[in-house]
């Protein structure tokens, strides 16, 4: 993030014997519910600078941190279930037990639903940005709802990598085949466990341009008990690639402002 923020703060948790340090940055002031941010597989918390500005500008403290594998945090195991609970170390470290709002986008937005499955005491409302189910079957999986770059987000990847290349030279590239895999197992499990997440949740599309079918990520919002679905149609990265669009959904519904249609 850019702006009025803190320097980094490491938050240490231990993994199965193994110390894990994950680099968290807060801004500085605000007095509403605190906003945590979540990137996506091959990013880092610099992805959400120009909307943590307009957060910030109303009135919310924002963190944001390095997923494991990622920026400054450390390397591991590379699991979902990791990942999730490297998410719920980050917000157990916020003071006062606060509850805290999420944004998060491709794989932090399926470890920030997989966190909220778990705890879901602890999340106010949810904004998830092409969110990647888990497959419920094979079909599911032959279809391609699984998260994997088309050519255009690659093309646009490389763009990203020219204006700033140092997300990628942090990547540790042995989380992507890990993950994956994950990803192509399917785990009908999972679909059960989103009734459990009684939070209000925004899931946002990328539309057809995107790699993820839309309809998937409908179906998702429709199997969440206070679920809603919007498309802003330009692929995998709405936020990169249509901030002012994205900014203002996120804005308006972490007001609690009537956003997206229910599936």
């Amino acid at each position: 993030m850019s702006g009025p923020e803190s320097g980094v703060r490491w938050v240490r948790r231990t993994d199965h014997g193994v110390p894990i340090d994950l680099a968290v940055r807060r801004s500085r002031g605000g007095t509403g519910t605190p906003v945590l941010a979540v990137h996506g597989m091959g990013g880092d918390h610099t992805t959400w600078r120009r909307l943590a500005a307009g957060l910030r500008a109303d009135g919310r403290p924002v963190i944001s941190y390095d997923q494991r594998g990622h920026g400054q945090s450390s390397r591991g195991v590379y699991e979902l279930d990791r990942l999730r609970d490297d998410l719920l170390s980050v917000v157990e470290d916020l003071p006062d037990a606060q509850t805290v709002d999420v944004v998060a986008h491709s794989l932090g937005a399926h470890v920030a639903l997989r966190a909220a499955m778990a705890t879901p005491g602890r999340f106010g409302r949810l904004v998830l940005e092409e969110v990647p189910p888990t497959p419920r079957d094979a079909a599911d999986v032959a279809e391609g709802i699984t998260p994997r770059s088309s050519p255009r987000e690659l093309v646009l990847g490389v763009l990203d990598v020219i204006r700033d290349p140092r997300p990628v030279m942090r990547f540790d590239a042995r989380l992507a085949p890990t993950v994956q895999a994950e990803f192509d197992a399917p785990d009908p499990d999972w679909w059960a466990g989103l009734r459990r997440v009684s939070t209000p949740v925004l899931v946002i599309s990328g539309g057809d341009q995107s790699f993820l079918p839309p309809r998937h990520l409908r179906t998702l919002a429709g199997a969440l008990p206070d679920g809603r679905f919007l498309a802003i149609p330009t692929g995998h990265s709405v936020h990169r690639d249509r901030p002012d669009d994205f900014a203002a959904a996120t804005l308006a519904f972490l007001r609690g402002e009537d956003v997206g249609t229910r599936a």
